[in-house]
């Protein structure tokens, strides 16, 4: 049995799930990118692999067809500005983040909840989005607590 869900309601439902937001980021041609994701999840522990979904519509989407190295920053509670920042068209998502010191080739968030550095092992469009299958290389951690989305609000745990 299959059934078609209308996308408002399905974006209706998901938007009641509390979820972790991260920004991803990138180098590419010398050049800093990233977007705002709350679609992401942990795939395997051996190999350690994760996955982070982008909209085809986003500024940033041919870049993170090509790039080969990516840091999925979970924020931390009080960073709730810079998910607001990146999710945001025509603005340098950059000028006001704060850059963790790192050997990292990719750009690592100062003061995230964790930091997952890896390689892009496949790439796959699944609907409107593209799907990215990340080798973990590293993780940086630290104890604060997740910034949470839910309900179209950042919310902090109690």
């Amino acid at each position: 049995m299959s059934s078609l869900v209308a996308p408002n309601p399905l974006r209706r439902a998901l938007g009641h799930m509390a979820t972790s937001v991260t920004l991803v980021t990138t180098t590419h041609n010398g050049q800093n990118h990233g977007f705002t994701a709350n679609s992401f999840a942990a795939v395997s522990s051996s190999p350690p692999l994760v996955t982070v979904f982008l909209a085809d519509t986003a500024e940033c989407y041919g870049v993170f067809e090509r790039t080969e190295h990516v840091a999925v920053n979970v924020l931390a509670d009080d960073q709730g500005h810079l998910a607001r920042a990146f999710a945001t068209r025509g603005i340098d998502k950059f000028a006001d983040l704060a850059l963790a010191d790192s050997d990292a080739p990719v750009p690592v968030v100062d003061g995230a909840m964790a930091s997952i550095i890896g390689r892009v092992d496949e790439r796959y469009t699944v609907g409107d989005h593209l799907m990215l299958l990340i080798a973990v290389d590293d993780v940086v951690y630290s104890d604060r607590e997740p910034l949470v989305y839910h309900n179209r609000v950042f919310r902090k745990l109690v």
